[in-house]
């Protein structure tokens, strides 16, 4: 059976056609165990299909990466094996691209990928707060609401000024049950009132006009322009 290649720009030069001689003449700047590169990890995508150097150069390219994602699973649940002893900055930058590449649609619906994002939040020590956003971007992209109980828990858990909160919160509009919509209102008093306005009208949640319309006059142009959004949604 013939792999097929992801196709994008910046891909390695020679790797279009599945070419691999590509791997055999890297430039200067790849090297082994630093900054982010890894020829194992670059080996296993290429024979994939998903020619890269490093991972940033993919989370930059393809919208999707179906034939990626298994490999990005297996490398972030396992990377302290892979790369053993503490934290790097190498290492760091690795986890970076495998986090950034599974915000992908082709991982939607996956309690793999979703639970595998989940352990990377309740890390100790936490991670940085990048890889903190774009984990929680992931889920929000990829969770359905089967996954409602679990996002739920994750926002309890995030300190109450993560900004990661804020496409959790906002994907409680997909949920539309009465769960979601309670812990959306309880959105309204916070930081994220924002994303919690735009739940509540993506949700065409019913019974929250009296909540939403005092935002219409909020001194931030930002939530009143929300607050309209949701009123023009929500039923009469």
């Amino acid at each position: 059976m013939t792999t097929m290649t992801v196709s994008y720009i910046g891909m390695p030069p020679g790797s279009e056609n599945g070419g691999t001689e590509w791997m055999n003449d890297l430039p200067a700047r790849y090297v082994h165990g630093r900054d982010g590169f890894d020829r194992r990890l670059m080996e296993e995508l290429a024979a994939a299909g998903v020619p890269c150097y490093t991972l940033d150069d993919l989370a930059n390219g393809p919208r999707t990466i179906p034939a990626g994602i298994p490999i990005f699973v297996e490398w972030l649940a396992n990377l302290e094996t892979k790369i053993p002893g503490s934290e790097t900055e190498h290492r760091s930058t690795i986890r970076s691209g495998l986090i950034r590449n599974l915000i992908d649609p082709a991982a939607r619906g996956s309690d793999q990928v979703i639970s595998l994002l989940i352990a990377q939040l309740r890390r100790q020590p936490p991670l940085p707060r990048p890889q903190r956003d774009w984990a929680c971007q992931g889920l929000a992209r990829i969770a359905t609401p089967a996954h409602f109980p679990q996002i739920a828990a994750v926002l309890d858990e995030l300190p109450s000024d993560a900004t990661g909160r804020y496409p959790l919160i906002e994907y409680l509009g997909k949920v539309k049950t009465a769960q979601a919509r309670e812990r959306a209102i309880r959105e309204l008093d916070g930081r994220a009132v924002v994303a919690a306005l735009n739940a509540l009208g993506t949700m065409k949640a019913e019974g929250v006009r009296h909540l939403i319309e005092p935002f219409v006059t909020n001194t931030s142009s930002d939530v009143r322009k929300a607050a309209i959004r949701a009123l023009k949604k929500l039923p009469e």
